[in-house]
């Protein structure tokens, strides 16, 4: 495939297309304005008596998403959402024991009575000291309510994403490649492959905003720096309605909203990068600035002696979050992040950069105390720009893709059992993309789609022990008019105190495409992303989730098996190198992957950590791979399919100051397509053809994976502030884990073929580094 192989603009609409787009669009928002008046005019009805409020943290005044709030003794309760809200609704008069439970704070406890009139309680949970046991609330079976049906949900807190010892320093989305159901290619990819699905085919939001680049150093290291994180949470299969647009799974990052009571500066150092977060209070609320910038280049130019290659990469992000009200909270966050790199050799410049812009404002609203109203506006955009420089020519390739979104979230709850949602999604995406000379195009195309979506649905208390969560969001891209219904629901029922059983199906569609260029999970190139068009359908894929959750001593287990069913899947078509049209640029075809995976996890005391077990198998049919003797394509392994994998991670806290973080991970070996063998024919006009023989795509297995990570950190005080030195070993043992194999060129004249070698992952790797706050 040549560089301009990218999508062909959509013939420009008639005029009778767009006035009927426009009258869609009236409709739809009309209706959508009719459904929140009848919403709000019903709230406004309701007489019974709620208790609602916001839970926060006490030492920073931090709102704490994902909080569990229960009525002592009745089958009563809510989680906090990701602003920290939450409402008891129609609780009778009398007086009532509310409990409030967090993971890491001190439990609350507090009488409430009840009149015939709503009550606001708003809780500051405090910090627990460290502990020398789990803590253990005692409760009855009714008072231990799960009150989130959705299965395949995992959220890990700052200090759990720091826990994994990593390559020079901690990273967020190597933490998470270690969680049960997803899978990584290599030492090299922060890739996550989650259950049979590729990287572009998860939603990555940060602070609501999609994130379409989600990594650096050519997919190394993540985007995400760990300080500013306040909670992450990823839905790894059948997830609820509220979200769609992506095949596979979310990934939904929150950022700190800022201290504030008082300053507060965190960062630290490594050989590879420094970075600083800073913090404090502001008018009515708080703000935020983070950064972190790599020092690589300077390295690189001492080492080398030259200006030939030099690469950097950095990430800042800000944030602003004000409370005007009990009732209005508005929040302001914007990122921006960038690799550069540039290599010369000779008489030959090359230079490649790449990166993300977002923002995002979110306004949120109290209507009533069971009516709360989440809305956005967010912006992205992803740009690469590689130039090509060769004495008197420069070849310059150019990729924008801009996404503009309006979404708003309702939730209300008209009584205990039933917590209903609306929301909607107006979203425009264009599509840029320029090459050719520096003074002329060669190929120029720019493109939109708008993706407009409306879901509803309602968590559903059946009974005591049976909650359900039916939901149905509608789809509708402009760019090829293609409408989707995905249905979606999620069962959940209690068997005992703490074991439940759970299900969750649904279907999910997709309408951008990531032309990946890249080997074994690296980008050689940028990536090119493109949009659904008349010749090439959007992609959907029906998952099919059931497992049970319970506690034995102080772990928790959860045990899923899984099906999903891919539709519409692609992989480049490197053979077509004159069309530009999508529909012939991509391989379509079919999927499926299914498994179990196991988690233990222990979350409180000074030993912490968990047990990941994974196994499962991925594979794809895609028109004209692995063909057979009649040309016909059969089924392979996806080159991300591992059929077992088992992470350990152990976090051991030996007193006030000392820390040992480790990891273990073992798993059995990627498919690969074999090389029997290569050669070199000398054709009749002087030139030779170099030709491979190889064996059936991705027909065996690569050696298996084994690596044991390390780190030791202490912990001391420097005038006021708080140090931490640690000292941390990747692949402590040396193991040799392959990467890949290439062949040599032997020596024809000595009749000496070739022979095949092997590509090696990170070695023994020590480093050190040091963290701070104030």
């Amino acid at each position: 495939m040549n560089p301009t192989a990218v999508p062909a603009v959509s013939a420009p609409r008639g005029k009778a297309e767009q006035l009927k787009l426009n009258r869609l669009r009236h409709r739809f928002l009309w209706w959508l304005m009719w459904v929140v008046g009848l919403w709000l005019s019903l709230a406004t009805m309701a007489e019974a008596a709620n208790i609602s409020g916001y839970i926060h943290d006490a030492s920073n005044g931090e709102s704490l998403p994902f909080v569990t709030i229960y009525l002592k003794g009745e089958s009563r309760g809510s989680i906090t959402n990701e602003a920290g809200y939450y409402v008891i609704p129609d609780v009778p008069a009398g007086t009532h024991e509310m409990v409030v439970s967090y993971i890491g704070f001190a439990t609350f406890t507090r009488d409430v009575v009840l009149i015939d009139t709503d009550v606001v309680i708003d809780v500051r949970l405090s910090l627990q000291a460290i502990e020398l046991r789990a803590t253990v609330i005692e409760a009855d079976a009714t008072d231990v309510v799960d009150f989130d049906p959705s299965p395949s949900r995992i959220s890990l807190r700052p200090a759990e994403l720091k826990a994994a010892p990593a390559a020079i320093e901690a990273d967020p989305i190597r933490t998470i490649q270690t969680l049960p159901g997803v899978a990584s290619l290599s030492d090299f990819s922060v890739g996550l492959y989650v259950r049979g699905g590729t990287p572009d085919q998860n939603l990555v939001l940060l602070d609501g905003s999609d994130v379409y680049n989600a990594s650096h150093l050519f997919g190394l290291f993540s985007t995400f720096p760990a300080d500013a994180t306040k909670s992450t949470e990823l839905l790894k299969g059948g997830y609820p309605a509220r979200h769609g647009g992506r095949l596979s799974s979310v990934l939904n990052v929150i950022t700190d909203e800022g201290n504030k009571e008082r300053l507060e500066g965190t960062g630290g150092a490594s050989f590879l990068a420094s970075r600083l977060t800073l913090q404090g209070p502001v008018a009515r609320g708080s703000w935020l600035v983070a950064g972190r910038r790599t020092h690589l280049d300077p390295l690189i130019a001492a080492a080398s002696g030259s200006n030939d290659l030099g690469y950097y990469f950095y990430d800042l992000q800000g944030k602003t979050h004000q409370v005007l009200s009990h009732d209005d909270q508005l929040t302001i966050a914007a990122y921006t992040g960038l690799d550069a790199l540039n290599l010369g050799v000779d008489d030959i410049d090359f230079e490649l950069e790449w990166g993300n812009r977002t923002i995002s404002s979110k306004w949120t609203h109290v209507f009533a105390s069971n009516l709360f109203g989440n809305f956005l506006f967010t912006g992205s955009r992803f740009k690469a720009q590689t130039l090509f420089k060769a004495e008197d020519t420069t070849l310059e390739e150019t990729n924008r893709l801009t996404d503009l979104s309006l979404k708003g979230d309702i939730n209300w709850l008209p009584t205990p059992d039933h917590s209903l949602e609306l929301g909607y999604l107006v979203k425009r995406m264009s599509m840029e993309y320029d090459f050719g000379e520096k003074e002329q195009n060669w190929v120029n195309i720019d493109t939109e789609g708008f993706h407009n979506a409306l879901y509803f649905q309602d968590n559903w208390s059946l009974s005591q022990r049976l909650r359900i969560q039916p939901g149905l969001r509608f789809n509708h891209f402009s760019n090829g008019g293609y409408t989707g219904l995905s249905p979606r629901l999620a069962i959940r029922y209690q068997l005992g105190l703490n074991t439940y059983l759970k299900a969750a199906s649904g279907v999910y569609h997709q309408y951008i495409f990531r032309l990946a260029r890249e080997f074994q999970g690296i980008s050689l190139l940028s990536n090119v992303w493109a949009l659904a068009d008349s010749t090439a359908d959007p992609s959907r894929s029906i998952h099919y989730v059931a497992g049970v959750e319970t506690k034995l001593a102080q772990m928790d287990v959860d045990v899923e098996v899984y099906y999903k069913d891919y539709v519409g899947l692609y992989e480049l078509n490197y053979d077509e190198q004159e069309s530009i049209e999508i529909g012939d640029i991509l391989r379509r075809g079919d999927g499926q992957a299914y498994g179990f995976d196991i988690l233990l996890r222990k979350r409180a005391g000074r030993q912490t950590g968990w047990i990941a077990l994974n196994t499962g198998l991925t594979e794809r049919t895609i028109d004209g791979l692995n063909l057979d003797a009649q040309d016909q394509p059969q089924t392979y392994r996806s080159k991300f399919d591992r059929r077992i994998t088992l992470h350990i991670i152990h976090s051991w806290r030996l007193g006030k100051r000392w820390t040992i973080n480790s990891r273990f991970t073992r798993a059995s070996g990627q498919p690969y397509t074999q090389v029997f063998g290569s050669g070199e024919v000398e054709l009749p006009s002087g030139l030779s053809w170099a030709f491979q023989e190889k064996g059936e795509l991705n027909g065996v297995r690569l050696p298996h994976y084994q690596r044991l990570d390390t780190s030791l950190a202490r912990r001391f005080l420097f005038v006021s502030w708080e140090m931490k030195v640690y000292l941390q070993v990747v692949n402590m043992r040396n193991h040799k884990n392959v990467f890949n194999y290439y062949w040599t060129d032997g020596k024809a004249r000595k009749r000496k073929p070739g022979t095949r070698k092997a590509l090696s992952m990170l070695p023994f790797l020590p480093s050190i580094g040091i963290d701070f706050s104030f």
